[in-house]
């Protein structure tokens, strides 16, 4: 029987913007509204996904409708001394009202109580434990974007992790690092120390290298930073990597997400400039300070997809402890698109005389139109190896979980199969051990088939030149394809000056909210085209770019909108398919508004 993937899903009634699974069984989301009246809740779901047919909602906790929805989310886990209850750090703005007064405690400690049991039970319950502050400036437009843990190591117990948070629309942009303990009877968080970075960070990620020594990577729209952290010291960020145009280009790429495969890798998600498609990027980490980061492996995504929105990786074989060396293991990654596409990869680690590679990167499904708005987030649940007869089972499957904008949520049933390990016959080459892969063949790309291709379409090409140069008498005759033309291809060409139709400039917007939660380190603007330029709904055309006050003018925040403007934008991107009631005001966070009053303002009323 040919495996497949299967997936099941569920509608909930609020925006989700983060997920992240608390066990192969249980999934947590969030999101919302945000503060306002807009009817939409903010809110945390715990989901049992142990039924592969269906989502269960097994516990919510409805958040003050005052205050912000949670934008970042991580799981922590089982405590070490109470096993029933697991721990969720989430992002939460407080009210506007204390944060105009400089109040802003937006990490948000809370638990998950007896996760195991079934809701019909009534045993199931999510609380607030606490909520504190990491960032020391009082920008009131701040909100903690990103959040992230180092993974926990089946071999270490009752070992705190490494925490690092980071901050969106920041003026003062800040990375928290902090100690996240494993028992309930330690404190809650320890910081251990603080980074300024000069530009935010697009996306970060943490891995323990020792028994307390971590790494720390995150990336601006170009650069990738290492910083080591040890009990006496974090170090100084250092950039190992930097993305230059390609030849030819003037523009860079940039990087979306980044992720640690090991100790030694990183793979990165890179959009093309001008939206011209998506990448995935393998970097070897120097292992010194004379060294920087090199490109080990990339692969490109569908031409659909011109950027990405998510990633996701998960390794099938992790090491019991940091101290432990990475041997052979395969990693499943996920990559989110704006045209709501889940692209999946898997990804070989290979090690010999003591040297660790990247190999085989290469697709093995894309899930198209996975959901029907811009997916937000991805998560992939860990996998536990089942012990004895169980480990052929055909039932084994890794979990991927995505949710949107649009409410949404899906989760998706990957099959994994058991290979048997094999003893080395060669010196210096480790033997392979037992470990786990997709049980879906991936479709790696032939070089000989390129190669062939490329020659084949040179060869045309050189054919049909050669034969129009012989038929217009501008060479010797060497394939005499002169005496086969018809009379009318052989009369020279008169060269005719040619006359252009004016054709009306417009750019066209394509997948807007994907834009907007892109979340790029600088604000964004979304503005109206001049008169002249109209969109297919008879309107003034849109425009979205990263704002420049000299070319696109004077912009405005959500929140500063005067009402009558705030429903003109609202009718309009409504009008364009670009926004829904049940999306809330959220958002649009971040997000500046060109002008909409005056001639435009009038348009646009006299045609809603």
């Amino acid at each position: 029987m040919v495996k497949q993937i299967s997936s099941t899903s569920l509608q909930l009634t609020y925006p989700l913007y983060c997920c992240d699974f608390a066990d192969p069984d249980h999934l947590v989301v969030a999101g919302g509204g945000g503060p306002g009246r807009n009817g939409v809740g903010n809110k945390i779901t715990l989901l049992d996904t142990s039924d592969a047919t269906q989502l269960t909602e097994v516990a919510e906790l409805e958040l003050s409708s005052e205050e912000d929805n949670v934008m970042s989310l991580v799981v922590v886990g089982p405590q070490k001394d109470n096993s029933d209850t697991t721990t969720v750090l989430a992002g939460v703005n407080s009210s506007p009202a204390d944060v105009g007064k400089g109040r802003n405690k937006h990490l948000r400690t809370l638990t998950i109580s007896q996760p195991g049991k079934s809701a019909k039970t009534g045993g199931v319950k999510i609380s607030e434990f606490a909520r504190d502050a990491l960032f020391v400036h009082k920008d009131k437009d701040t909100y903690q974007r990103i959040l992230r843990l180092s993974p926990a190591h089946e071999g270490l117990t009752n070992s705190p992790r490494l925490g690092a948070a980071a901050t969106g629309l920041s003026k003062q942009p800040q990375i928290v690092l902090f100690d996240v303990p494993s028992t309930n009877s330690s404190p809650r968080w320890k910081t251990r120390g603080r980074l300024e970075p000069s530009v935010e960070a697009m996306d970060l990620d943490v891995i323990q290298t020792g028994p307390d020594t971590y790494q720390l990577a995150y990336c601006d729209d170009h650069e990738v930073f290492t910083v080591e952290v040890s009990k006496a010291e974090v170090s100084e960020p250092r950039c190992v990597y930097s993305i230059e145009p390609d030849q030819g280009e003037s523009v860079k790429a940039s990087f979306k997400s980044l992720r640690y495969l090991t100790t030694g890798f990183l793979i990165t998600v890179v959009n093309n400039p001008q939206s011209r498609g998506v990448a995935l990027h393998g970097l070897r980490l120097p292992k010194t300070e004379d060294e920087n980061a090199r490109l080990a492996i990339r692969a490109k995504l569908p031409s659909s997809v011109s950027k990405a929105t998510s990633l996701a990786v998960r390794n099938l074989s992790p090491v019991a402890s940091p101290s432990d060396k990475q041997g052979e293991a395969q990693f499943v990654i996920a990559v989110a698109g704006n045209d709501s596409s889940i692209s999946l990869y898997t990804l070989e680690h290979k090690s010999a005389f003591d040297s660790d590679i990247l190999a085989d990167l290469a697709p093995f499904q894309v899930i198209k139109s996975a959901h029907p708005s811009s997916i937000t987030n991805l998560s992939i649940s860990t996998f536990a190896p089942p012990k004895g007869s169980k480990k052929s089972s055909p039932e084994l499957c890794v979990k991927l979980a995505s949710v949107s904008v649009g409410c949404s949520t899906v989760v998706h049933n990957i099959p994994i199969k058991h290979v048997e390990g094999s003893a080395s016959a060669k010196p210096g080459v480790l033997a392979k051990a037992s470990r786990y892969v997709v049980a879906l063949k991936s479709k790696g790309e032939s070089p000989i088939l390129s190669i062939t291709l490329a020659s084949l379409v040179l060869l045309i090409v050189l054919l049909v030149g050669q034969i129009v140069v012989e038929a217009k008498g501008l060479s010797e005759p060497i394939l005499g394809a002169k005496q086969f033309l018809p009379a009318s291809w052989t009369v020279p060409i008169r060269k005719v000056p040619r006359v252009e139709e004016p054709v009306i400039q417009q750019k066209t917007i394509e997948n807007l909210l994907s834009d907007i939660n892109a979340r790029q380190s600088q604000p964004i603007v979304i503005k109206h085209e001049d008169l002249g330029a109209v969109g297919l709904d008879g309107l003034p055309a849109l425009h979205v770019d990263v704002h420049d006050e000299e070319a696109h003018g004077p912009a405005t925040s959500w929140e500063n909108l005067e009402k009558k403007d705030q429903d003109l934008w609202k009718q309009r991107l409504k009008k364009s398919g670009h926004w829904m009631e049940e999306m809330g005001e959220s958002i649009f966070k971040g997000v500046l508004f060109g002008e909409i009053g005056g001639a435009i303002g009038n348009i646009v009323g006299e045609a809603l």
